[in-house]
Parts: structure tokens; C-alpha cells; sequence
């Protein structure tokens, strides 16, 4: 009422004094909150947008609350958007603003006697001029009565002594000058609201980072998003609209929790599209709109580390959402279906998932977790383990493992300069199929929120479901250090030193999860799955040991996959012809220096799907095509497609150059999948018997072309560079197309970079507003004419790919020998044993015939 000068029941004045025509443009550089419900409120809601083409959402732009001392939450900083912009916010607006200062500080008279207040972490830049934005408007709006701290003498370790028993409000934002004085702003902060000064925070830009991370849990304040994907604002604001009204995301929670008292569940399973059930209204009116909001809270309150329930007498509404998902989960029975299941019961369960919280010692675990894991660990007498790693993306095994509802300690004792976080599980929500026929049959959520670890913290957590302990870093090669307490050892491989005790472990068979650790990959796997992978036969009849699978994984899922896609890295091999080319052309080689990982498991789509981790139902094999595949699909590129060419035909060139590569180490068949070549030859042989030979073959090759088709093409191109001399191994074409296509990439987004690249391009001849637009015909006719040293207009020509004048200009420009149009003669599958390799090959004339060795 004070704040909007309403009078006391909310309603406005009328004499017309009230504001309630509010104009406030944060710009796109703002956050948008979350109040905490219960403990604070919305100050001001979003109720336009100030770009055209963006959708209206009511979302807290400020929050407003009082602990032991007032404070409000602003997701910008509206002196700043003056300053830039007058027009950012009417004069309502800033009477609002000179409301909010009076409120915090319990003062009517700021106009007229002095006032004393610490400003702190202001940026001062061209877009950012908040630390005189601040000032000019303390000074305009209050005569000159503001008494304040010169800039930057109350930044860092310096807050703390700016703060007195005379200062009347503390004005701060989180830029940071200077890393590393997080926790001592937050505990001056801290100090000053417990001794009743106020808080006006006004957030800087629209992202977080360590100091807002730090500030806003001290206001019960969440960050929902970056407003610059929202264009959020306020426009003829009247705040009475929003007066004793709910969020929406605490309505849609009191919905739910209204079915789950009366067992009122309607929804019509009926409408969902197999297990997509998204446009399922009832579901998400009745559960899933309040189910996501909780599962946004709880995992809010795992990273700001708050134990709601060491907190008395606060956060009533927070901790019943996660004592009923305690209890629900004590009850859930996998496996579940959506419609042979009693509604209630399938949704208790799953409310169940939505809720897990780990920030606390006692936690409800699942009354049992299906094909997840088994739920009992009374076998297992906890114990402590120190992991001493390097650091590496995205994150990596620590062969601790949480058991379920056991409470984790985990302590830091390293001081390197790398971001740590601690989390359970490596698997993807989607792999378990909620909503497919009788398809819940584990918790979903079984990948826990990631809590970061500082050096010298320790944190404890406790996980319902339990599993693999994983750390997430944020760069490479750092020496990190971490104990756990009260975990499990489940069978782990890392270096030689863990051969015995991961093979006695797997015969124990005391959990259901077991990690192999390479250097580069990991192996997250089922214990029976990995049974079966130790068990390949490339290891011969006996099986492997852990040591052979990792050379394995090292040598052909990390090293020649790598190879083919042009990087250089640890454990990826230096190849001259690769190399040479990009150093002869003065372009870069990329570094690749990251973990991947493979859960061996349930896959979140199909039967493999892609991704870091990709998951699959198949057990994990270094030679196995799915699990090469699934890696392609992270190196492939748009641009090596051809016009009408579909998404997996360029995926497999990986898989097959490892195999071939597993043919020439150990001559064993590497059982390839088969490629139409003998069809594309009888095609493209037909063809010059036709008035239109393009038009034949565009009719009976690429009209709705399959995977296979086009992989077919792209071999016999690598065929024909080896036979030409352009390449000893013509599988390396395709390396030398991802370093061109990388460094493309770059060189488009601005001008100097274009001209001083595009000669080593091979695109000398182009702009780079007509580079950038060149169609998929044209840049592979240029770069792969460019990776060889051959022009391949008439080859081109033959395969009916039609390409522009201007790009056969260029490959005249280049002045390259023709490339000869001949066919390599493979059976179905013997291209990876080195068939069509070999040199054997027939000439395209319309008067051969298809024929093998």
C-alpha cells in the first residue's frame, strides 16, 4: 500500500494519487524471479513484452520482503534503464521507486533530512552506467539528501566495514570486480540485514553468476531466467490487478494437491499420442503444472544447499510438498502403467519423482525402484573413499556410490580454480518412459541436481534412489580432490591399480550398476550389461578383462572416431595427411579434450539415442555399431549433406572407419552394414542410355533417397581420392572436410576473419554474405574438390548433384586435375574389409556391367 500509495485494503486512492499506470522496461539485460511463497511476495508482474512477435507471462520482475530487515528483489535496476533511457520508465515509476526506499528504511522524511546509504557491486560501463546511474538518481529524486560511499571503496572484502549502525539502507547488485569475495559480500550482507539495515538489490544483466548465486537465497528469492529470450516488462501497471492473488505456479500446485485429497484425478489417458501425452489438458491442468513447479523448486533448493528443515518456523508450504513426496515415494511400486494403473496411484508415484529433494539428511526413499536398482544396501557397511583426479568436461566417475537414503558427506581439500559439483547418477529423465505402455518402470528422476563443492566445503546430501557419484567441472587439467563419507564402493574401473577388485567385485554382484573409466570415455552400465561387455568376442572365447576393454574404447570409440571428424587431442592420433593439409592451408586443427560418456541402460529414443551420455538398451561393445553411431551423431555435420539427403546419412562413416580400422589390426570380420553399391552402380550406369541421364538419376537415386544411398556415395568419393593419390587412406577426406567445415564456420560470422581464411577455404572467389549462402551442392563440390586436389564438377555431374556457375568457377580457379568418374567395386559389407579400397573399379560409361571378385 505504501510502496503503490494505495490505501490500507489495496484499493486505490481517489483522490488519483495512486500508482497504478506503471511503465518499466528492464530491457532484455534483467531477471526474472521467483518469491518464495509464503515467506515474500511479487512486488511487480510482468504484464507486456516490448517486442513485437513475444508472448505476454505474468513472471516477478521484483520481489518484496522482510526478515530481520526489509528488502526487495529488483530483476534490473531501473536508475540504470533512466539513464540509457527516459522513455524506460514513466514518472509512476519512479515515484514507486522513491516508495520503496522510504519502506526500507521506515522513513517518510528522505526528502527533506539525510540519509545515509552503501552502495556496492555497481558496474560502471557504456551499456551497464549503474554506478553513476545510482547516484544521479539518489541525488535527483531525494534534494541532495542521500549521503552514500565514494565508488568502488565498499566493493568485496571492503563491504563488511562500509556498514555501521548510521547506515540507512545498502544498495547493491552483483557485479563482480573482482572473483573470489562471494561468500564474504554475502556474509556482510548477511550481518547488515541481521542488524536491521535494508536491502535494495537490483540485479545486473540478465544472467547469473557466483555472487548472485550467493545474494539471492539471503532474500528467498530464485532466479527464473535470462529476460532476454522473454522481452518481460510492464506497461500501464496497475497493481491492485495482482492484489491478494496467487502465483500461478502455487495455484497449479493447489490444484494438484486437490485431486490428491479427493482422489479426483480425471484424465483421459486417451488423448495421448503413444507416450507423448504433452496436449493432454487434464494432465496438465489437474498435476503436471503444479508437479514441475515443485520439481523446480526442490532443485532450486539443492543448489542453493538449503535445508528447509533446519530452519524453523519458515518455509511451511516448501517442506510439506517434500514430506508428501517422502511419503508417496515409501508407497510407489514399479513397474506402473498409465491406464491399467488407478490414476492417483501413478500419479502419487510420480508426484513422488517430481519432488525429490536431496539437501537434507533424511530423506524418503522408494518403497522400491523396479529395473532401476534394488532397493536394500543392507549388505553393504558404508565406508569413505578420496577421489584425486584431473579435472576434465563435462564430468567424470568418482566410483563412490550413494546409497539410498544414507546420507553423503562430501569434502574438498584442493584450492585449483575450477567450478566442482557433485551429482548422482549419470542417466537422462527421458530414458524412463513414463507415459508408454507399462513403460514407468523405474523412478524418473533419478539423475540428481547438481550441488557445487568450493574448496575447503563440505556438503552433505542424501539421494532417495542412490547410485554412481559423478563431479561435473567447468575446464580441464586441474587437480581436484574430494572425500566421501558414508558411500558404497560398487565395482569400478579407473587405472590397472582397480583390475582385481572391479572383477572380485563383479562376481560379488552386490549392486546393480558397475563403471568402466577410460581416460577419454566412461562406461555407465547395468551390472548385467556390463557382464556382457566384458564378455565380447573380440576378446576371444573367454572374454576380456577390464584393462582390454579400456585399450579397446581408447583405441576405436575415442581414437579413430576422432580421427575421421579432424581433431587433435589426448589419445587421438597425429595423422601427417590430415595434419599437413590443414597446416598447408592455414587452418586450425581443433582440440578436443572432454569425457564422453554411454549409458548402458534404457535409451531415451528408439533403441540407442545420441547424446553426452547417449544411451542404449544394448549392452556396451568398442567395435559395436550402435554405440560408434551414437557418437556420430555428435560429430556429423548439416553441411556434408547433399539437397534431400535425410539425418543419418552422413552418421556412419565413424562407425565404418573404426571398423575397418578393427579389420586391419586383427583381420576379423567387423560386420559392417550393407550399402546398395551394386544398385547405385546399375543406376548411374542406366543413366547414360536416357535423354536426361541427371534427370534418371535424380528420379531413381535421390528421390526420397535412404541412409544407405547416400552412405554409398560418400564412400566410393573417399574411394576414389585413395585410388587418385589424393589421400594413402581415403577414409581421411572426410577428416579434412571437418577441418574446413569448422573453420567455414567461423570465418562467416565476420569480415576480416572471412578474407583472411577463405583462400585456405578454397573459397577465394566468394564474399561472405555469398559464402554464407551458398547451397549444400555448392559447398561440397568446393570442398571436397579443396580437401582432394581434384576437381569433381564432371563427378558431380554423373551422381546429378547440380551446383551453381559460380561455384564451378571457383574449382576452375583452382586449376585441379578432373577427377576420373570410375565406380569401386565393393560386395554389400567388404568396403570395411578394404574392398573398392583396393583400387578395383569399373568405368562409368553406360557399357560395364556390375561385377566382384
Amino acid at each position: 500500500a505504501k510502496i503503490f500509495s494505495l490505501q490500507q485494503d489495496g484499493s486505490p486512492r481517489s483522490d488519483g494519487s495512486s500508482l497504478t499506470n506503471i511503465r518499466w522496461n528492464p530491457t532484455h539485460d534483467a531477471a526474472r524471479l521467483y518469491s518464495t511463497f509464503g515467506e515474500n511476495s511479487d512486488l511487480v508482474t510482468s504484464n507486456s513484452v516490448f517486442k513485437t512477435g513475444y508472448t505476454i507471462k505474468n513472471e516477478a520482475l521484483a520481489v518484496i520482503g522482510e526478515a530481520d530487515a526489509r528488502y526487495i528483489v529488483m530483476g534490473s535496476n531501473p536508475m540504470r534503464n533512466y539513464r540509457r533511457d527516459s522513455s524506460s520508465v514513466n514518472e509512476e515509476m519512479q515515484l514507486m521507486m522513491e516508495n520503496s526506499i522510504s519502506w526500507l528504511t521506515d522513513r517518510t522524511d528522505l526528502h527533506s533530512t539525510q540519509f545515509n546509504a552503501v552502495i556496492a557491486q555497481m558496474s560502471q560501463s557504456y551499456y551497464f552506467p549503474d554506478e553513476l546511474a545510482v547516484r544521479e538518481w539518489l541525488d535527483d529524486r531525494f534534494s541532495q539528501q542521500a549521503v552514500y560511499n565514494d565508488q568502488d571503496t565498499c566493493e568485496g572484502a571492503a563491504l563488511s566495514s562500509c556498514i555501521n549502525k548510521d547506515t540507512d539502507i545498502l544498495i547493491i547488485s552483483n557485479h563482480q570486480n573482482e572473483l573470489g569475495h562471494e561468500s564474504k559480500i554475502a556474509e556482510a550482507v548477511t550481518t547488515a540485514m541481521s542488524q536491521g539495515v535494508p536491502v535494495l538489490y537490483m540485479h545486473y544483466d540478465g544472467g547469473m553468476n557466483e555472487l548472485s548465486t550467493a545474494l539471492l537465497p539471503l532474500f528467498d528469492t530464485s532466479y527464473r531466467g535470462d529476460n532476454y529470450w522473454q522481452k518481460l516488462g510492464v506497461e500501464a501497471y496497475d497493481p491492485t490487478d495482482f492484489n491478494q492473488q496467487l502465483s500461478a505456479e502455487v495455484t497449479s500446485v493447489d490444484a494438484m494437491a486437490k485431486h490428491f485429497r479427493s482422489n479426483g484425478f480425471a484424465i483421459n489417458w486417451a488423448e495421448c499420442d503413444g507416450e507423448n501425452c504433452n496436449a493432454v489438458e487434464s494432465l496438465n491442468t489437474q498435476f503436471l503444472d503444479g508437479a514441475k513447479y515443485v520439481r523446480s523448486l526442490m532443485q532450486q533448493l539443492d543448489k542453493e544447499k538449503n535445508n528447509l528443515f533446519a530452519t524453523p518456523d519458515k518455509y511451511r508450504f516448501q517442506k510439506l510438498l517434500a514430506l508428501l513426496g517422502d511419503h508417496y515415494r515409501a508407497s510407489a511400486n514399479f513397474p506402473l502403467d498409465k491406464v491399467t494403473t488407478p490414476t492417483s496411484e501413478f500419479l502419487r508415484a510420480l508426484y513422488a519423482d517430481y519432488s525429490v529433494y536431496q539437501y537434507r539428511p533424511i530423506v524418503g526413499v522408494w518403497g522400491n525402484m523396479g529395473n532401476f536398482s534394488r532397493t536394500d544396501f543392507s549388505h553393504i557397511n558404508p565406508t569413505s573413499r578420496t577421489i584425486s583426479q584431473l579435472s576434465k568436461r563435462k564430468f567424470r566417475s568418482t566410483g563412490a556410490y550413494a546409497l539410498p537414503g544414507q546420507t553423503v558427506t562430501a569434502t574438498r581439500s584442493d584450492n585449483s580454480d575450477v567450478n566442482v559439483s557433485v551429482f548422482v547418477n549419470t542417466l537422462r529423465s527421458g530414458s524412463t518412459h513414463v507415459f508408454a505402455e507399462s513403460g514407468y518402470k523405474r523412478p524418473q528422476f533419478t539423475q540428481g541436481t547438481a550441488i557445487a563443492l568450493e574448496p575447503g566445503e563440505t556438503i552433505t546430501f542424501t539421494s532417495p534412489s542412490g547410485g554412481p557419484i559423478q563431479l561435473s567441472y567447468n575446464v580441464n587439467d586441474l587437480p581436484v580432490q574430494v572425500t566421501f563419507n558414508n558411500i558404497g564402493e560398487h565395482p569400478y574401473w579407473r587405472s590397472a591399480d582397480d583390475n582385481e577388485i572391479f572383477e572380485s567385485k563383479m562376481v560379488a554382484a552386490e549392486y546393480d550398476w558397475a563403471e568402466i573409466a577410460a581416460p577419454s570415455f566412461e562406461v555407465h552400465s547395468k551390472h548385467d550389461k556390463m557382464l556382457d561387455s566384458m564378455a565380447n568376442e573380440m576378446f576371444g572365447p573367454n572374454g576380456g578383462t577390464a584393462q582390454q576393454l579400456v585399450d579397446a574404447i581408447m583405441r576405436y570409440v575415442h581414437n579413430f572416431p576422432h580421427v575421421l571428424a579432424g581433431f587433435q587431442g589426448p589419445g587421438i592420433d597425429v595423422v601427417d595427411e590430415i595434419h599437413s593439409f590443414a597446416s598447408d592451408n592455414g587452418l586450425e586443427v581443433y582440440n578436443l579434450d572432454l569425457v564422453k560418456h554411454m549409458n548402458a541402460d534404457q535409451a531415451t529414443c528408439g533403441y540407442g539415442c545420441s547424446g553426452n551420455p547417449y544411451d542404449a538398451y544394448w549392452s556396451f561393445s568398442p567395435i559395436g555399431h550402435g554405440d560408434i553411431h551414437e557418437l556420430g551423431h555428435g560429430l556429423e555435420r548439416g553441411r556434408f549433406r547433399f539437397t534431400g539427403w535425410e539425418g543419418h546419412s552422413i552418421t556412419n562413416p565413424y562407425s565404418y572407419y573404426t571398423k575397418s580400422q578393427y579389420f586391419k589390426d586383427t583381420g576379423n570380420d567387423p560386420n559392417c552394414q550393407s550399402l546398395p553399391f551394386e544398385a547405385s552402380f546399375n543406376i548411374l550406369n542406366d543413366s547414360f542410355a536416357q535423354a536426361d541421364p541427371q534427370a534418371y538419376v535424380k528420379e531413381n537415386l535421390w528421390t526420397n533417397p535412404s541412409w544407405s544411398d547416400s552412405a554409398a556415395m560418400t564412400i566410393q568419393m573417399m574411394m576414389s581420392a585413395e585410388d587418385n593419390g589424393a589421400l594413402i587412406d581415403g577414409w581421411h577426406l572426410l577428416a579434412r572436410m571437418h577441418i574446413i567445415e569448422r573453420e567455414y564456420q567461423q570465418a562467416i560470422k565476420d569480415d576480416a576473419t572471412w578474407l583472411q581464411k577463405r583462400a585456405g577455404l578454397g573459397m577465394s572467389q566468394y564474399d561472405r554474405a555469398t559464402a554464407k549462402a551458398m547451397s549444400p551442392e555448392d559447398w561440397l563440390l568446393i570442398v571436397v574438390s579443396h580437401a582432394t586436389g581434384f576437381d569433381f564438377r564432371e563427378y558431380f555431374d554423373v551422381w546429378a548433384h547440380v551446383y551453381s556457375d559460380a561455384a564451378a568457377e571457383q574449382v576452375i580457379a583452382m586449376a585441379l586435375p578432373e577427377m576420373p568418374v570410375n565406380y569401386y567395386v565393393s560386395s554389400a559389407k567388404g568396403y570395411c574389409r578394404g574392398e573398392g579400397f583396393d583400387g578395383v573399379k569399373i568405368p562409368l560409361d553406360g557399357a560395364q556391367r556390375y561385377w566382384l571378385q
